[in-house]
This record gives structure tokens, C-alpha cells and sequence, in this order.
């Protein structure tokens, strides 16, 4: 079907108050393939050397993403690196992101390789990205904290190499040999790999998927389309605006932010909320065409009351934050943005970009959004049968979805629009938790007999639950535990970052001198340990003369029928 793109970027420009959808994104959803094609014919179009790819049939993501843009006077990158600003431009990247391809391939990457990129946000996971997309790898981007996170993670995915700089190597312990040697003097070459519509071009850890340790492939042709759909109608940008979105989640948000702002020309402009917070005036100092603003920045910035925010053309949040009114109409008031068009959105790098969106607002807080343009999505039942929903609450399913992680969005319908109505499951953050790695990551501990994860009580939704860890210590006097309980809460914590990261941390460690119930096959009885800490009944019972007797006598018969050498932590529990 035809689509009149100068009346679809005229309303996605313009604010509105108006609920209902416009007949074009409705019609986007039924003829995706159609509505990407004119999006791509509008952009080849905008001056400039013409764009490899061609939607449903191959994608050239080093061509489009760099090449493309190499005479443009704006850079690619601009990062704050705590003292200057470091500007990478897009011929530079190109020249370097080439001299790394040539290394690479004279190591044996080779076109569908796993290539694990351990670089946090930064010039040197942008240039390893590009020159994995050179070669036609399969990337997987990776921040460098935890070494259990990442070591969990490479296990998972098996690459064949990584890239990470030299620092960073005791963190990918026992995965030495797959490190790729990077010293960029090495002649580049000129060509670059043309992937297929249903080539896997990365696999990206999502935290949106349970477990979120799951390797999720993202195919070309989604990573491609997401950029385009977000780059051009989303964002709105165009070759050499700016683009920042300080504090927004590493693993959610990445490589789909970078991609978009690429494809179209854009400058990515990274610096940590913290530093905003030191000297706000620098998060602006090139105007800001589209500025993402998570919780973190939004404190950072009311923490600096540094008056109204210039320079902002459009500002978004994500719709999975947690909807705290007043925080955010006091920001709001404190900048003085109530005028600047916001939208919320949510995005999954995993899924190519932005799956849900809301059109362009001014003046209060808004909740409505709706499937991202170009999306063919489904509206089906909570039960995960895969049928259709028959009433006006149902799971946002993008299309196709076989082989896909199952839905997760609840959507509620009313009339025209769409509510975000949270998550099928309890999260956090609108994360997933991971529960299971924080357990094993404890399980050396000589004073741990068991623990487990659960979440509370919340006046919020259900995706912002706080989780408490609940963590067993057997049989001991009471003496001897309320004099260890501070250095054990802080023991618990320090390794927890180290081995996992400092965003893992749960809501509350509480200790308890019980022994936790266990299934037949040896594992800790999750049911049990939540139903008794939400009724209390842990609590009672740490501090029961006669439940104290009965954990000491529990505790000293498995000790007498434990055999030799067999570990005192095993299913015998």
C-alpha cells in the first residue's frame, strides 16, 4: 500500500494531544515490508553517497553505518573521558575499524564467527563493532564488569574470539586464548560483508529475557529496520544532530541506540550521569536534537539545580522506569522542558530497537503508546497458548515470533491506544533479576547453607518489586550471630559486586540462623523460602529458643550420616 512519508514525518514531528492512532501506523503494522521500503527510499535520497542495503534482500552494515558518512564533519562519537571530550570521527572510524578488520582476519575471524566485544561504552567497542560487522561476524557486546556475569555469559554464547583491552583480561579468566590482538598497523582492507536478510548479526544478552543469560540472535534484517525506523522517525535525526542518552542500560539499550544513530549520521554523545551531575552545562553544549532521560540522569540532574535545560529539541523516557509522578513533574518544572516534546518508549537491542512508542507530547506526563512503526506484532492471549486475546488485556508479541523468547509486554487496549500495563512476570527496574547467578554466587561462602531470592511486597507495579536475599547460616547461637551480622551483610555485598556487578545488588540481605528447606533432588525449596519470609514465619522462627534447638539438632544429624569426603553442601540438605 502506499504510504505519503511527508505526511508521516509532518505528524510524527508535530505534537499532539489527539489519543487516536493515525491511520498509517496502523496500516505500518499490516505492510511493514512496504512501510521499510519507503523509509529506505527516503533516506538513500537525502544527499550523500547511496546506501548499500536494500531492505529484503542484503544488508551492508559497514558501508551504511561509516563509509557512507565519511566526509561528514560531524564525528561518530563524542565521549567525555573525565577530562576532555574524546571525538571520533566517522572517517577515523572507518580507517581504524578497517586496520582491526584486516588483524581480525589474519586471526581467523571469519563471516559468522562468534565475536564477543568486552568494552564498555566507548571509542574502543565502537571501532571492534564495526570491524566485526566488516568481516561479517556475529557480535555479542558485553560490559567488562563481573568476572562470574561474564564468565556465566561466554559460557553461554562460545565464541570463537573476543575483544577486550589488555586491563580486562583477568576478568574472561580461562577464556585467554580466544582474546584477538589489536595494534592497528596493519593496512586496511576495502571490502565488507554483505549479510542476508536472515543472518544472524548479533546475539545479545537481553535483560529483558528470562533468564537473562539466554544468547538471543538478532537477525539482519530487524537490526537494519529497528536503525531506520528509529533513527528517522523515533529519534528524528539526521546527519550531524546529536543523540545522548545518559544512564539508560548497557545490555537493553545497546547496539540498537549506536546503530540508530549511525545509520543516520548522527553524533552519539556519551557521558555518566555522575558527570552531568559535577558540571550539568556539558550535557548540552552541542545542542541535543532527541536526549534520553532515565532515572538516573533526571536525579542527576535535580541534584544540580542548575535552572532550565537548553538546547533539547525532544526528550524521552522509557515506559518500563518506574512512573513516579511527582519526580518527574518536579523535574520537569526544575528544567523547565514542560514545552519540549517528550515521547516514552521501550526498547530492546535484542528485538532491533524500539518496540513500543508513544507520539510527541508537551505539558504533563503521558501513558499511551503503541507498537513502533514498521512492527508487525500480535495481540495475544496472557496464557502463552498463542492465541489471539479475546479481551482488552493481552501480551505485545512482535512477528514472527517462532523461535523467539516469549512475550513479556502487557498492553492494555483502550479504544485507539494502548496502555503499558507492565510485565507478565515480576521484574525489576522492568528487568529481569538474576536470581539464579546471585545464588551461585554465594554458594562458596563458608557461613552460607543456603539462599534464595524473593521478591516483596511493592506500592508500585509489579516490575518494580524489591528482592530481598535470603541467606541461611545454620545452626548457630544467638550470640554468635548478632555479633557477625553487620561484616557478613558487608561480606555478602562485596562479592556480590565483584563477581556479578554493583546494578545486581538486591534491595535487602537478610540472614537468618535456620537451615532451608530442600527438594528431594537436594535443591533449595524457593516456594518454601519465599511463603515463609512474606508471612514472617523466618523471622519467628530465628528467634525461637525451640526452633533454634531443633536447627542445631537438624544440623548436627547430617553431620553424623554425612560420608567422608562427601561435601557438606550436597542434596543430603
Amino acid at each position: 500500500m502506499p504510504f505519503d512519508l511527508r505526511e508521516i514525518l509532518r505528524q510524527t514531528e508535530a505534537t499532539t494531544s489527539d489519543g487516536a492512532l493515525p491511520a498509517w501506523l496502523r496500516d505500518s503494522w499490516s505492510d511493514a515490508p512496504g512501510f521499510i521500503a519507503t523509509l529506505a527510499a527516503h533516506h538513500a535520497s537525502r544527499g550523500g553517497p547511496a546506501p548499500k542495503s536494500r531492505p529484503g534482500q542484503h544488508h551492508d552494515f559497514f558501508h551504511d553505518l561509516v563509509v557512507r558518512h565519511a566526509d561528514s564533519t560531524a564525528p561518530a562519537l563524542r565521549t567525555w573521558d573525565g577530562a576532555r571530550w574524546q571525538l571520533l570521527g566517522y572517517r577515523e572510524l572507518a580507517d581504524r575499524a578497517s586496520r582491526r578488520a584486516a588483524e581480525w582476519a589474519a586471526q581467523g575471524v571469519k563471516a559468522g564467527a562468534r565475536v564477543a566485544l568486552v568494552h564498555p561504552l566507548g571509542p574502543e567497542l565502537l571501532v571492534s563493532l564495526l570491524a566485526s560487522l566488516k568481516l561479517g561476524a556475529c557480535v555479542s557486546v558485553l560490559p567488562p564488569t563481573g568476572t562470574h556475569f561474564l564468565a556465566r555469559r561466554l559460557t553461554r554464547l562460545e565464541p570463537a574470539h573476543i575483544s577486550a583491552e589488555a586491563h580486562q583480561a583477568p576478568l574472561i579468566k580461562g577464556h585467554e586464548a580466544l582474546l584477538l590482538r589489536s595494534k592497528g598497523d596493519v593496512a586496511p582492507g576495502f571490502t565488507s560483508h554483505t549479510y542476508k536478510p536472515g543472518d544472524t548479526v548479533a546475539l545479545l544478552f537481553s535483560p529483558l529475557v528470562d533468564p537473562p543469560d539466554t544468547p538471543v540472535p538478532l537477525t539482519a534484517e530487524r537490526a537494519w529496520n529497528g536503525a531506520l525506523v528509529d533513527g528517522l522517525l523515533t529519534f528524528g535525526l539526521g546527519a550531524g544532530d546529536a543523540f545522548a542518552a545518559p544512564g539508560f542500560h548497557f545490555l537493553q539499550h545497546q547496539p540498537a541506540l549506536l546503530f540508530a544513530t549511525l545509520l543516520r549520521g548522527a553524533t552519539y554523545v556519551h557521558l555518566e550521569p555522575a558527570e552531568v551531575e559535577r558540571a550539568p552545562a556539558r550535557l548540552t553544549e552541542l545542542p541535543l536534537r532527541s536526549l534520553g532521560v532515565s532515572p538516573a540522569l533526571r536525579e542527576a540532574l535535580v541534584r544540580a539545580n542548575k535552572g532550565a535545560l537548553r538546547g533539547v529539541a525532544h526528550w524521552f523516557r522509557s515506559a518500563d522506569d518506574a512512573l513516579d509522578w511527582e519526580s518527574w513533574r518536579d523535574w520537569m518544572r526544575q528544567r523547565d522542558v514542560a514545552n519540549v516534546p517528550h515521547t516514552h518508549v521501550l526498547i530492546d537491542a535484542a528485538e532491533g530497537g524500539t518496540m513500543l512508542a508513544s507520539r510527541r507530547h508537551t505539558g504533563e506526563l503521558h501513558t499511551a503508546l503503541a507498537p513502533s512503526p514498521g512492527r508487525a506484532w500480535a495481540f495475544k492471549d496472557l496464557n502463552l497458548s498463542g492465541q489471539e486475546a479475546a479481551g482488552d488485556v493481552g501480551l505485545f508479541t512482535p512477528l514472527p515470533d517462532k523461535g523467539r523468547p516469549p512475550p513479556f509486554v502487557l498492553l492494555t487496549r483502550q479504544r485507539e491506544q494502548y496502555l503499558f500495563s507492565g510485565t507478565r512476570d515480576t521484574r525489576r527496574e522492568g528487568r529481569v533479576y538474576p536470581s539464579a547467578e546471585v545464588i551461585e554466587a554465594l554458594a562458596d561462602l563458608p557461613f552460607c547453607h543456603g539462599a534464595s531470592v524473593t521478591p516483596a511486597a511493592s506500592a508500585g507495579t509489579s516490575r518494580h518489586a524489591p528482592h530481598v536475599l535470603l541467606l541461611f547460616t545454620g545452626a548457630e547461637d544467638a550470640e554468635s550471630f548478632a555479633r557477625e551480622q553487620d561484616a557478613r551483610r558487608v561480606e555478602v555485598r562485596r562479592r556480590l559486586e565483584l563477581r556479578l556487578g554493583a546494578e545486581h545488588l538486591p534491595d535487602r540481605v537478610e540472614l537468618f540462623p535456620l537451615l532451608p528447606h530442600r527438594t528431594k533432588e537436594g535443591r533449595i525449596d524457593e516456594a518454601w523460602c519465599r511463603a515463609q519470609y512474606l508471612i514472617g514465619a523466618l523471622h519467628q522462627k530465628s528467634t525461637d529458643p525451640m526452633f533454634q534447638a531443633l536447627t542445631a539438632l537438624r544440623g548436627r544429624l547430617r553431620e553424623s550420616v554425612r560420608a567422608p569426603g562427601e561435601d557438606e553442601r550436597t542434596g543430603s540438605r
